[in-house]
């Protein structure tokens, strides 16, 4: 039975454009272009990417503007989505703070930058008018106290105020980042817990606890293979939202001496499917791997329509991950056996 809060018809929307994904063969098609203009007029005549890119002309654009609107074409989808929801339902807004938070992290990685043209053109635009601050006064920010102050009147001016050292600067940027990204976890599970109930809140904190979970295991599995940190500053890195893994394993994570370590324990985890060290591509392929197959279990098989529309989002995130990578690919000549071994889709 379908949750209270939504409709038939919202369930309906989302599986009918779930149905217009992307297809093997059409991964397989653009491997095998020979630029990026041929890729945006592969997804422009023959893919739903066609409505978004209709009225660009193909043979001149540029990777990045060709990925800014593949990331148009997903906002587009969600705003309908939300459009059927009703505005009524505060939850559907974890998708714009989100993308709040990576534009603060961009904000504070260019602070000292002398153009702030840099942090405009990595801005998409369709956001710039869906963000609860100004978008132009961070871009001109040229201090943390500056970006504290465009933040002011948002929830992340006392999240990140914590954080501002002697001299006025972050502590670190990777403990902005976790702080920023803590309280994410912790404004999504508060809403759940507020406004869901029975197996809509246990999906939808399955979803997201698991998210952040690998979010740490792969931060821990960066730093372990580039560089060694001590347990007690990596403790700072991990977000605890329990997902698959208890404690303890989180915890010998932590102090694992090298990235080998860190993949031997997750080889012997809930994850063990994603790790097999034989066949180990890298982690993020592994983390994405298992958020894919959990999105696509509650698209299948979930009849909460709120759950489908978390699973639905994850599944066009990841489609636009394959997409961005493919055309990196494409644009700098890489081997189709390498584009088709980082390929996430499922059945690992």
């Amino acid at each position: 039975m379908l949750d209270s809060m939504s409709s038939k018809a919202i369930f309906t929307k989302i599986k009918a454009m779930y149905g217009h994904r992307l297809r093997e063969e059409d991964f397989e098609q653009l491997m095998h272009k020979s630029s990026v203009p041929a890729c945006a007029a592969y997804l422009k005549s023959q893919t739903w990417y066609g409505e978004v890119l209709r009225d660009v002309q193909e043979t001149q654009i540029h990777r990045g503007a060709l990925e800014e609107l593949l990331g148009r074409a997903v906002f587009e989808q969600y705003s309908r989505l939300v459009h059927y929801a009703g505005k009524g339902n505060r939850f559907y807004r974890y998708y714009l703070i989100k993308q709040e938070i990576g534009m603060i992290i961009n904000a504070v990685r260019l602070i000292g930058n002398d153009d702030p043209n840099e942090f405009v053109s990595a801005v998409p635009g369709y956001l710039l008018g869906s963000v609860s601050f100004d978008v132009l006064s961070l871009a001109a920010c040229k201090s943390f106290a500056e970006v504290l102050e465009v933040l002011r009147r948002t929830p992340y001016y006392k999240v990140l105020s914590e954080l501002q050292s002697g001299d006025g600067g972050p502590a670190s940027l990777p403990l902005v980042e976790h702080a920023l990204y803590d309280h994410y976890y912790k404004t999504v599970l508060a809403m759940i817990d507020q406004q869901f109930r029975g197996k809509t809140a246990e999906e939808l904190r399955e979803m997201f606890c698991t998210k952040a979970e690998l979010i740490s295991v792969t931060s821990l599995f960066r730093l372990k293979r580039s560089f060694a940190d001590s347990p007690l500053q990596l403790h700072e890195m991990v977000l605890r939202y329990k997902g698959r893994l208890p404690g303890r394993l989180m915890e010998q994570i932590v102090m694992a001496q090298d990235a080998a370590e860190v993949l031997d324990i997750l080889a012997h985890s809930a994850y063990s499917r994603y790790f097999d060290k034989d066949n180990f591509v890298y982690i993020e392929y592994s983390a994405g791997s298992i958020r894919y197959n959990l999105a696509k279990k509650y698209l299948t098989f979930s009849q909460n329509t709120t759950t489908a529309f978390v699973a639905f989002m994850v599944l066009q995130e990841i489609e636009i991950e394959n997409l961005i990578n493919i055309i990196e690919g494409v644009r700098y000549k890489q081997d189709i056996s390498q584009m088709r071994a980082l390929l996430i889709r499922g059945g690992v």
